[in-house]
């Protein structure tokens, strides 16, 4: 049985990206960027004020004895957005106003308040105080060169990287297609929702928790729906999935008798993969590839589906979707205090569903209460996984532990609510 480094070794090796297409920039948020973009201008594309006052060439300002009491005409006002028609001349001087151009000639801007009109001329101005190189003023390309590398290819456009891109001009970006991803549910015992419930049928809430879960990481699920253990259809399902990018079974990865993944993965030759995983839940957790594309198969009780997707399936998701450094995509292992007793299994990697909260300025996981391996209440309310290592001993409260983010969590609770549910 292969160790979770081990297996993420097999996996990340094994899938590569998606090919790559043109769409408009509006349409590109949480997309892949496909290809290395250079800005097409200087950023700011003219130098500007970033203050109200006055444009001026320092060379007037050295010529006064003492640098200050310098006067100078004005000559025109410019503002934000309008175009500058003058040159800052020697004694001269031009009036601009925050995010204006800069007239050439100009070398520093004076703050409006550093300055006073000249009592016996009209537009005429006195400078009050010694002036700095370059002050309140951005220079033409100070942000960005024209030429240089923006942006690189295997990036995620978040919306901060969408407005610089907007901000240089780009109308439209090559990126990663969304992967396809075909998704099969398993178990004569499970039911789609349009079905309804008859006697010792439950729901299938695992096939929806991924397909959730596929469509938050921008890709397509392919429902192929909800079967018994019949190995002949189970076979042509996951075959009518690869007319997708990769395949996903829930289901029947354990030891019981109608456990058939094992069996099947030798019949469809699904192969250079791994059949088990030294982590908890998830341990019966297989992938393999079947026609050059990933398979993966695993268990069906919500828990451990969510921890296998988590840590095993999330990397492949990303590696499809285009994505060149994985720090910029997996959810982070945060480290926070334990609120409750945990230990560790020999040999294995544990992985406990917690919620986070915050209590006195500091995160705590707080270790979610066991519940029946096929309860959903626990995976409803995670915020994220704590990792236990292999071999640890017992962790007592208020250690510190690390926890993987398991989703974008704006229901994080205060420490008094939190209190509270621990107390019951």
């Amino acid at each position: 049985m292969l160790s979770v480094e081990e297996a993420l070794d097999c996996i990340v090796g094994s899938v590569h990206g998606v090919e790559a297409e043109p769409v408009p920039l509006t349409e590109a948020l949480n997309r892949v960027l496909a290809e290395d973009v250079a800005a097409p201008q200087d950023v700011p594309r003219f130098s500007y004020a970033t203050m109200d006052g006055f444009a001026i060439h320092r060379h007037d300002t050295s010529q006064s004895p003492t640098k200050k009491q310098v006067a100078l005409e004005v000559i025109e006002t410019v503002p934000a957005g309008a175009p500058v028609t003058r040159t800052v001349q020697p004694g001269t001087s031009i009036r601009v106003m925050t995010g204006a151009p800069l007239p050439p000639g100009t070398d520093a801007v004076v703050r409006a308040e550093d300055v006073s009109p000249m009592e016996d001329k009209t537009g005429f101005i006195v400078i009050n105080r010694a002036v700095k190189p370059m002050e309140n003023m951005a220079p033409a390309g100070e942000t960005v060169k024209r030429g240089e590398l923006v942006v690189k290819t295997g990036t995620i456009l978040r919306p901060e990287r969408i407005g610089a891109l907007a901000s240089l001009g780009f109308q439209r970006v090559e990126v990663f297609r969304r992967p396809c991803i075909g998704l099969l549910g398993t178990g004569r015992e499970l039911a789609v929702l349009e079905e309804g419930l008859t006697p010792g049928k439950i729901y299938a809430s695992s096939y929806y928790l991924l397909a959730a879960k596929l469509e938050e990481q921008g890709c397509v699920p392919m429902r192929l729906g909800i079967t018994g253990d019949d190995s002949e259809d189970i076979q042509n399902r996951i075959r009518s999935g690869l007319a997708g990018d990769a395949v996903i079974t829930t289901g029947g990865t354990g030891q019981g008798m109608t456990d058939w993944v094992t069996g099947l993965f030798r019949d469809m030759g699904i192969g250079r993969g791994f059949d088990g995983v030294a982590m908890s839940p998830g341990r019966s957790s297989r992938f393999g590839l079947l026609q050059g594309k990933p398979v993966f198969s695993l268990p069906g009780s919500p828990t451990a589906c969510l921890v296998a997707f988590e840590e095993l399936v999330m990397p492949a998701v990303l590696r499809l979707k285009g994505v060149g450094e994985m720090e910029d995509a997996v959810r982070p292992l945060l480290r926070m205090r334990l609120a409750g007793r945990l230990s560790g299994k020999r040999g294995v990697r544990r992985y406990v569903p917690a919620r986070i909260v915050l209590r006195g300025g500091r995160l705590e996981a707080v270790p979610l209460a066991k519940a029946h391996r096929g309860s959903f209440m626990p995976v409803m309310q995670t915020h994220g996984l704590i990792v236990i290592p292999e071999n640890s001993g017992e962790i007592p409260p208020g250690e510190d532990v690390h926890v993987r983010l398991t989703g974008v969590n704006h229901e994080l609770s205060s420490g008094k609510s939190s209190e509270r549910r621990m107390k019951k």
